[in-house]
């Protein structure tokens, strides 16, 4: 038998379980993102990260209105633009050319991702459809009682939100800041907890990625990051660091800067839970804590 036999049969049995049932595909994607949350390298994870995107797009292909892989594409790509934009915090100076590089592939995958996201969630329910592209007023009728569907807009909301932010030096997705915080501020209010308090999270960034006087609300994010890390109990690295870098240097406050970053890098303990977002909550950390003297 040929040496590589053996490897091409494993390869052969996978995709013929991802093809011939459902219930394998969501059992695989649904193994793949908690391999993901708990691992602790976030290079690795970078790395393999592109070869299961491909293979997800070429299951979508046989099926492209399975609205459980496209959200599936959805959590792996925004997981991708979430490393790839962390490389900043690995290093201390990046060229500008890697950087730029950088938000460009950021941008084409995090607006891949709200495309899918919207499609699965029109499949899911018609009235959710054209969601990032109507008015404010008809959005509020649209997502009134949410509690049955709350699971699917909070993806949804989570691609929008993470395409708002690999572009806010475009206008217009910052235009759309209310109707994507309008949504969140309902998942909220019916569920605070989902996605252990991420959604507060999500509102601490939207409320407080602009100034008082161009219409932010940081007060109000505050808020949020710190209900984020209360129901973590304290175990949400990444709220912290995130509450430091929007808020506290938002609003130039340093002393809470500091208090954060150091509750941060004191941290030994971090729960699996949030394996891969801690360790990437602890290199920002550190990229925050080399650039304060010259922030503050």
């Amino acid at each position: 038998m040929n040496k590589k036999t053996p490897i091409y049969f494993g390869i052969s049995i996978i995709f013929f379980l991802l093809n011939s049932c459902s219930l394998y595909i969501d059992a695989f994607t649904n193994n793949l993102n908690k391999a993901i949350t708990s691992s602790n390298d976030p290079q690795t994870i970078k790395q393999a990260l592109p070869a299961y995107i491909i293979l997800i797009d070429g299951l979508i292909e046989g099926d492209p209105n399975d609205e459980d892989l496209l959200m599936s594409s959805v959590n792996l790509m925004n997981a991708y633009s979430s490393l790839l934009g962390s490389q900043s915090d690995l290093v201390d100076e990046l060229p500008e050319y890697e950087i730029n590089e950088i938000k460009n592939q950021q941008k084409i995958l995090n607006a891949k991702s709200l495309l899918r996201a919207q499609k699965a969630i029109c499949i899911y329910k018609e009235q959710y459809c054209n969601l990032t592209s109507i008015k404010f007023s008809e959005i509020k009728d649209r997502v009134n009682h949410i509690e049955e569907d709350i699971q699917i807009l909070y993806k949804m909301a989570v691609a929008w939100v993470s395409w708002i932010q690999v572009n806010t030096d475009d206008w217009n997705a910052m235009a759309q800041i209310a109707q994507v915080k309008y949504i969140m501020e309902k998942i909220v209010a019916s569920n605070e907890t989902i996605d252990n308090g991420n959604a507060h999270v999500y509102l601490g960034v939207l409320n407080s990625v602009i100034p008082t006087a161009l219409g932010g609300k940081p007060e109000i994010g505050k808020q949020h990051f710190e209900s984020a890390i209360r129901i973590s109990n304290n175990k949400n690295l990444m709220a912290k660091a995130l509450y430091a870098e929007y808020y506290a240097r938002l609003t130039f406050n340093e002393k809470l800067h500091n208090k954060l970053i150091s509750e941060i890098l004191s941290e030994k303990n971090s729960n699996i839970n949030y394996g891969l977002v801690n360790t990437l909550a602890l290199e920002k950390a550190k990229s925050l804590q080399r650039s304060a003297p010259n922030y503050f």
